[in-house]
């Protein structure tokens, strides 16, 4: 090979070496940049590393405010459910929602009387059927708050729980209008209950008249409407008219004296006096005999706001208040209208029995008697 052509050769392949050389080193230089770039920026998070941690902490704010606003959400329910509830109502706000009457009183102070956690030792009879001994005396009598100024001391007392729900009672009626009720009988012993059955007895022997043509027996003091006056012959009751100043008797043609004769207001015929038999059965539609008296109990009371206890109470603006709201305080009317031959008594506008409101309210509400209530 010729001289010149080996030559050429030869500086061609230095030519290579040191471009491969060259390679190498830029190689290396460059490995040697990135190593010291990434050992300095060791501590320090990369674009990636950022955007991830920035979607980290995107998501966890979401979720810490999705969590906030879902507890927030969560008592607002819960607040809601509760709010919704019914509230507890005391057991006067339970009665006046059921009854729909409110109180006018404050009944804090009467709550325990009218409605009181012993109200069955209230509830029961007394009558001949169901009789109290002659020497029974209730435990806890007081003098009763509203009775009528100068009644008899031995009609002025009253069960004390009785008594509380009574003055409930007639401070309500007092803010309707009805202020002049007072209490003219509360308890009677069996001892003051003899004398005055006896003396109803003796009384009406006197006064009351019996029709035997109407098959009536006439109460003269209730019912003097009944009975009218005839003047007539005194021998035999006939007509008499005057002539030449002288009284002659048309049926017994002849001069007759003059004298009153009490007819009968329906059938026109003579009445007479009753027998104490027929006398005795008509004061017991009114009156008791001694240890069936309710007054015994202490748990009875009669009131009104007439100078003397008569019918004329009946059907009065104060006397249908009373009946119409007897029960809200505890008390019933115990003998209505209409009702005798249950209670044995006839219809009493003014006596009112003490049994608890409970008892009184369902009484009222199914318009039967006490007679009924506990039958059943």
């Amino acid at each position: 090979m010729p001289q010149a052509k080996r030559r050429r050769r030869k500086n061609a392949n230095n030519y290579l070496y040191i471009a491969i050389t060259l390679f190498i080193v830029v190689a290396m230089l460059f490995v040697a940049i990135l190593c010291v770039a990434f050992t300095s920026c060791g501590d320090e998070s990369t674009p990636v590393e950022e955007s991830l941690e920035s979607v980290t902490e995107s998501s966890t704010e979401e979720s810490i405010t999705v969590s906030v606003d879902e507890s927030y959400e969560s008592s607002v329910e819960e607040s809601v459910e509760e709010s919704s509830e019914a509230p507890t109502l005391s057991p006067t706000e339970a009665y006046e929602k059921y009854i729909g009457v409110d109180y006018v009183c404050d009944m804090e102070e009467y709550e325990q009387y009218i409605c009181p956690e012993n109200e069955s030792d209230f509830v029961y009879l007394v009558n001949p059927a169901n009789p109290l001994a002659a020497d029974y005396v209730p435990a806890n009598l007081v003098k009763c708050t509203n009775i009528r100024e100068g009644r008899p001391e031995s009609y002025s007392y009253i069960d004390a729980t009785a008594n509380k729900a009574l003055e409930a009672f007639l401070f309500e009626a007092a803010h309707y209008g009805f202020d002049d009720i007072t209490v003219t009988n509360a308890y009677r012993s069996y001892k003051t209950q003899a004398g005055l059955f006896s003396n109803y007895v003796a009384s009406d022997l006197k006064e009351d008249f019996k029709c035997d043509t109407c098959e009536l027996y006439i109460d003269y003091s209730y019912f003097p409407n009944k009975v009218k006056t005839v003047v007539g012959c005194s021998a035999c009751g006939g007509e008499l008219t005057e002539s030449e100043g002288e009284l002659f008797c048309l049926t017994c043609m002849s001069v007759a004296g003059k004298a009153e004769k009490k007819c009968c207001a329906d059938c026109g015929n003579l009445l007479r006096r009753p027998t104490e038999e027929e006398t005795t059965a008509h004061v017991l539609t009114y009156s008791t005999r001694p240890g069936t008296s309710e007054h015994q109990s202490g748990l009875c009371c009669d009131m009104h706001n007439l100078s003397e206890t008569t019918s004329k109470f009946d059907n009065t603006p104060e006397a249908i208040w009373l009946a119409e709201n007897a029960h809200r305080f505890g008390f019933i009317l115990r003998y209505p209208p209409n009702t005798q031959h249950i209670t044995g008594i006839k219809h009493e506008s003014w006596h009112f029995r003490y049994v608890g409101r409970t008892a009184a309210t369902e009484i009222y509400e199914r318009g039967i008697t006490l007679d009924e209530y506990l039958a059943d």
